[in-house]
């Protein structure tokens, strides 16, 4: 052990702190170097003092402090993803390549400094992005940086400056809920502009079943009973790692139902049944709407917002279809059990994104106390 007395009493503290440790070492970059240490009280505390050094050098050799962004940024990205669903985590990627590694892409790790972070979070905020979506990028960047400081020595003080902004609390769902749909004076406005029969067809099964975009591509002709007028939904569409698409399970359990079908609407899967089944190959192994390939959501969109130009209706999104089924069983007097379980949600989500909905529940409040008061 490197330990020595201080020769030089006058250079001895008050206290009597006369001992110290002088080593050498290689820093990161490869240079070497010598450490003396400041004067200890004790020869042992000095000695203990020399040990924790050469720990804390032998940690530093271990880490690359030269190391770029970028490739720790990619090294997260396979962290992350063994956590995630693809479709998050395909949504994940695709946000921080666009909104975080152009701006630090050329930075090293340790060349980062708390008035980085602020620019680039000031730099966020010039994007055409919601309040909500800047939290949730600055949420995962604040992940990353932990993930830096556990495993990189990152400091924490660094990461620690990265801090959300507060967004008064809303819930998006319920907030599109009360645009995103169409009555069924609406719908029918649409539905008769509509010339293709195959698109026609998709329009009436989602309107009047109320499922999922997703599950709707992914349905088979094994999963729907004519004779019985319901089709099982125990397939959803989702994105795939490769870049496409693939059939997975349902979102949740309550996902993984049966659903009635109205008269019309059985009639009109008839008839593409009798159209499909005469193709060469046909099996029911097919999907209902795309036979050999499900139908892409992009085709789909581009589709619905032409004939949304062409009828004039307000726009809706494709989840909006879903909307406006709950609002037609509502208004038909369906209450919210019926409705939970026909879509595939809990009763609770249903009373709270659609509670405006049920006109009923508005004047309740108010008829028992009109009630109380006559009494």
């Amino acid at each position: 052990m490197a330990v020595y007395q201080e020769k030089d009493k006058k250079k001895w503290t008050k206290d009597g702190r006369k001992w110290y440790f002088r080593c050498y070492y290689t820093d990161m970059y490869g240079n070497s170097k010598q450490k003396q240490s400041k004067l200890y009280k004790l020869k042992n505390e000095a000695e203990d003092a020399e040990s924790e050094f050469k720990i804390k050098i032998k940690s530093y050799d271990e880490i690359n402090y030269n190391i770029n962004f970028e490739e720790v940024y990619k090294e997260w990205l396979l962290y992350k993803k063994q956590f995630l669903k693809y479709t998050t985590y395909y949504k994940l990627k695709n946000s921080l390549d666009n909104h975080l590694l152009p701006y630090f892409k050329n930075f090293k790790l340790f060349s980062i400094k708390s008035n980085n972070l602020l620019l680039w979070k000031e730099k966020l905020k010039t994007k055409n992005l919601c309040p909500e979506s800047i939290n949730k990028i600055i949420g995962y960047f604040q992940e990353l940086l932990e993930y830096c400081t556990i495993n990189y020595e990152f400091s924490i003080k660094i990461s620690k400056k990265l801090q959300k902004d507060k967004v008064p609390k809303k819930n998006n769902k319920i907030n599109e809920a009360k645009w995103n749909f169409w009555t069924y004076d609406e719908f029918q406005k649409f539905i008769k502009l509509v010339d293709n029969d195959f698109d026609k067809k998709m329009y009436n099964f989602l309107y009047f079943t109320g499922v999922r975009f997703s599950e709707m591509a992914g349905l088979n002709w094994n999963n729907v009973d004519l004779t019985k007028k319901s089709i099982k939904i125990i397939d959803n569409l989702t994105r795939a790692e490769n870049g496409g698409y693939e059939i997975t399970d349902p979102k949740t359990n309550n996902s993984i139902r049966y659903v009635d079908l109205d008269d019309k609407l059985t009639m009109m899967l008839k008839e593409l049944y009798e159209e499909e089944s005469k193709l060469y190959g046909f099996s029911n192994k097919l999907f209902v709407f795309g036979n050999i390939k499900h139908i892409a959501p992009t085709t789909f969109r581009r589709h619905l917002n032409k004939y949304i130009k062409i009828s004039g209706v307000r726009k809706i999104t494709i989840h909006g279809f879903r909307h406006s089924h709950v609002s037609l069983l509502i208004n038909l007097g369906c209450d919210s059990r019926e409705v939970a379980e026909r879509i595939g949600d809990t009763v609770q989500m249903v009373e709270k994104t659609y509670y405006h909905m049920f006109p009923e529940k508005k004047s309740n409040a108010v008829n028992i106390l009109n009630k109380l008061n006559k009494n």
